[in-house]
């Protein structure tokens, strides 16, 4: 496998394209065109924070609940949009006071939010609990974000079709992920699907507009019915195979702190190309809670800017890590700006 340089220069390039593609658009006379369209889910993260994950049946202490933006879409449009990038996120919101919190967060950070519809009800929330480690479990409920329907996707094709990558995950009804998939095919704009969390099943209509996949190493395995999760010592050549059998011809596994393995091929002689390790940052996290978002947020942000997928997958490296820093999702993600300082730094 080969392995991704990471210098210092290569970074300060990419987050420089996701910066001046508004300005290429606006002098192309497309400025109120989106580089990302996300369509999927709003949270508000209720997250308390514990010495060790309690047990089956065990009852334990935490210290003050406190509530942050998230939800894996509204993540990834934050990490996006504060890289720079013109970022449009496509959803739902309740009619509680979480609604107002959730557009508000994404409008500070730079995303679009006027195709974001109110409905009746509770907005989506999850329960975080995270360990002195920084590592956390989520439970999610789904609120507002089962309304997101295929007549909505329908309703904003023109929002789809105008940007240049249309980011999907699967915490919204999978018909809709699949109906904005399709509506993205006939615009000409690159589909980057999460598949996290991990369904039953993937619909054969979603994988073939499917352009590139995105999962860590646990939902790659269940996906693919590995014994265990992959690691960097894995076999990728064989992954890659398996992946591309399943229909993903395109792959980005993430590896938490081992980094991300880019699984390509060569979009002219259509060969499959070498997998390809991006190493990691290293840090000591405060929290992970929606890392794996930033990273993608930042992949999504990287290709509408026109870099490869490696290069791609190198912002975002050091995009996750600075994310762990903070606490909370979006609340942690950086600016473009602080981002370079952390590479500096590092």
């Amino acid at each position: 496998m080969k392995e991704a340089t990471r210098k210092l220069k290569d970074v300060e390039a990419g987050l420089a394209a996701i910066r001046h593609a508004d300005a290429r658009a606006a002098g192309e006379g497309s400025a109120s065109a989106p580089a990302v369209a996300i369509i999927g889910s709003m949270n508000a993260d209720y997250t308390v924070e514990v010495e060790q994950m309690p047990q089956p049946g065990e009852t334990i202490k935490s210290g003050p609940m406190v509530i942050h933006p998230g939800g894996k879409s509204a993540n990834q449009a934050s990490s996006s949009a504060r890289l720079g990038a013109m970022t449009t996120m496509l959803g739902a919101v309740g009619s509680d006071t979480n609604a107002d919190f959730l557009v508000g967060e994404l409008t500070t950070a730079g995303a679009d939010v006027s195709a974001i519809e109110h409905v009746p009800g509770a907005s989506g929330s999850t329960v975080i609990v995270v360990d002195s480690t920084g590592e956390n479990f989520v439970i999610v409920a789904a609120g507002s974000n089962g309304e997101v329907t295929p007549e909505y996707a329908r309703r904003h094709a023109g929002a789809i079709q105008a940007a240049a990558v249309l980011g999907l995950c699967l915490e919204t009804p999978i018909d809709t992920v699949t109906a904005a998939a399709e509506l993205a095919v006939e615009g000409n704009t690159l589909v980057v699907l999460n598949i996290s969390p991990l369904p039953d099943s993937v619909p054969e209509e979603l994988i073939a507009a499917t352009d590139i996949v995105m999962m860590n190493e646990h939902e790659v395995s269940d996906f693919l019915g590995l014994d265990e999760a992959l690691t960097l010592d894995s076999d990728w050549d064989a992954v890659q195979k398996r992946l591309v059998g399943r229909g993903f011809e395109r792959s980005v596994i993430t590896l938490g702190a081992a980094g991300s393995v880019v699984l390509d091929y060569d979009a002219t002689t259509f060969d499959i190309l070498e997998p390809v390790h991006v190493p990691a940052y290293t840090v000591t996290p405060v929290d992970t809670t929606g890392a794996g978002d930033s990273f993608m947020g930042a992949v999504l942000a990287g290709l509408a800017a026109g870099l490869g997928l490696v290069d791609a997958c190198s912002v975002a490296s050091a995009v996750s890590a600075y994310s762990t820093l903070g606490k909370g999702a979006q609340s942690s993600y950086g600016s473009s700006e602080q981002i370079l300082e952390f590479v500096k730094k590092s």
